[in-house]
């Protein structure tokens, strides 16, 4: 969730990724802690693995695991997808012109109108994203 510090624009903004807070997330980080152990607990690399490091092994049930993640959790992706594009104010923050909905003059124009997280580096998409958003701007104020 992202919200405004306050009505001063030059106070950055506050940003909660919402790591964990759904049930799915913390299945998901749960099953994936146990796989990486069972992986971990073969044969094969049993022999090369000393111990492991992190969460480190007397981490060991549910709530000690999600307490380690909430801890120490945090993202490696470009972050996207905050402010989705749509023409349904209800389920998007930004028309097909980047127009924030029922707000004048305030237009998003980068990674956070994509739907998910590109399979590749943002860079590019985030780019065209930046292009095509200039030339919309440009657009609509010389037609005024």
């Amino acid at each position: 969730m992202i919200r405004l510090a306050s009505a001063d624009p030059s106070q950055p903004a506050l940003i909660d990724p919402n790591y964990l807070s759904t049930d799915h997330d913390v299945d998901e980080v749960l099953q994936g802690c146990r796989l990486i152990r069972r992986l971990m607990d073969t044969p094969a690399l049993r022999a090369i693995n000393a111990r492991e490091v992190l969460p480190g092994v007397e981490t060991r049930t549910d709530e000690q695991m999600l307490d380690y993640f909430r801890a120490n959790c945090g993202s490696i992706y470009h972050l996207s997808g905050s402010c989705a594009m749509g023409p349904d104010p209800a389920t998007s923050v930004v028309d097909a012109r980047l127009r924030v909905h029922g707000l004048q003059g305030l237009r998003v124009v980068d990674a956070s109108i994509f739907p998910n997280v590109t399979s590749g580096n943002t860079q590019a998409a985030t780019f065209m994203v930046a292009e095509k958003g200039a030339d919309m701007i440009l657009a609509d104020a010389r037609n005024g």
